[in-house]
């Protein structure tokens, strides 16, 4: 128990070292150098505590492989994401040395965490407090502190970090832990290395919105802990068949396709994507806090449009669902639309173009769209 104290307080302190004072003084070779012979001088204390620790991991190979599967599999998802938000060129540089270089740094703190994180692991009795003090603790040692103060200046871009970063951070320690307890120090290094290395090494990667990367950086680690939960249960424990189809990854199947499904409709994947009412402007009709979904319209679509119905537009950066009250033309005879808000008194001050129109109202739900109108107001 005294050696883990240690290393805890050793974690704590390299943290505290790293964040204050290393880091901000921007040292030479720090990154390259300086960090990893710190971080190795940690790992070889730990393996030296744990040395005597024996852990017997059942059907290691079995759950490799398992494992190896998913991050195939989510590798080729990852890019197939490409090509529905396109791509972006990955932020390092591509040259051979450079290469070489991020690998060195970025794969050594992987190397070395993952080391001293199952040697913690080994140490502690399978206590389940103790299981949870180890994420938490390297939870903070892989949060990027150098522009974390820059990511908090507006309470959009606080929720736009914590739920794109914070959140999958969370949720991929607390995976990584459980992959070190079944299958030791190789099976989190992997999987991270795995995660890491499109932008290391490709030139392009999927260029996701905040939101989507949520839903990739929580789904991923959820993917993996569940099939390697039921091969871990499956080749271990002795449970009868009814028992053990509790942890088979396909009762998980229909909930991951309905949280897919929900995420390409509220991003918009589909013809039909739901709006948040912020305003007042069209009650009756539907009132601030309702949602309305809207129908994608093709270009034939938006020239047909009648008068009466309540269209999606832009005007600016912003978005507005109102009614067409009048349809006229601009002075080369091209379609225009004069539109309303219900409740306004007075019709809006700029036509309605048909490069603007996004789509149509189908239908309104009321009140779902309260999350939506707290959040806007808090922004």
């Amino acid at each position: 128990m005294i050696k883990l104290i240690l290393l805890y307080g050793l974690l704590i302190g390299y943290l505290f070292l790293d964040v204050l004072i290393l880091s901000p003084a921007e040292i030479p070779y720090y990154n390259s150098l300086l960090n990893p012979l710190i971080l190795l001088a940690i790992t070889g204390l730990a393996y030296y505590f744990s040395k005597d620790e024996q852990v017997r991991i059942a059907e290691k190979n079995n759950k490799f492989q398992s494992m190896l599967i998913v991050l195939f599999f989510y590798i080729i998802g990852y890019y197939a994401l490409g090509f529905i938000f396109g791509f972006q060129r990955t932020p390092y540089s591509k040259d051979i040395l450079s290469i070489i270089s991020n690998i060195w740094i970025f794969g050594n703190v992987i190397f070395f965490q993952e080391i001293i994180r199952n040697a913690m692991i080994k140490m502690e009795k399978k206590s389940m407090l103790n299981f949870i003090l180890i994420t938490v603790l390297f939870i903070f040692l892989n949060i990027n502190y150098n522009n974390l103060v820059d990511n908090f200046e507006t309470f959009k871009d606080g929720f736009t970090y914590v739920s794109s970063v914070i959140i999958p951070l969370v949720v991929s320690n607390a995976v990584m832990t459980y992959l070190s307890y079944v299958g030791g120090a190789k099976f989190p290094i992997v999987y991270r290395l795995f995660v890491l290395l499109p932008e290391l090494v490709m030139p392009i990667i999927p260029d996701l919105d905040w939101f989507v990367t949520a839903i990739v950086g929580v789904v991923l680690p959820m993917v993996v802990f569940i099939y390697i939960n039921y091969v871990h249960v499956k080749k271990t424990e002795r449970l009868s068949r009814r028992a053990s189809k509790n942890y088979n990854p396909i009762v998980y199947i229909p909930v991951l396709i309905l949280i897919a499904l929900l995420a390409g409709f509220v991003i918009g994947l589909f013809k039909y994507q739901p709006i948040a009412v912020l305003s007042g402007s069209m009650s009756p009709t539907f009132n601030r806090g309702d949602a309305v979904v809207v129908r994608k319209l093709n270009k034939y679509e938006k020239q047909n449009l009648e008068k009466g119905d309540v269209i999606q537009y832009t005007s600016g950066s912003k978005y507005v669902v109102h009614r067409i009250v009048e349809i006229t033309n601009d002075e080369f005879g091209n379609i225009q639309y004069i539109t309303k808000g219900d409740h306004n008194n007075t019709r809006d001050t700029m036509p309605v173009s048909l490069d603007q129109i996004v789509g149509k109202v189908s239908f309104s739900i009321p009140y779902i769209g309260y999350p939506s109108v707290w959040l806007s107001g808090a922004i």
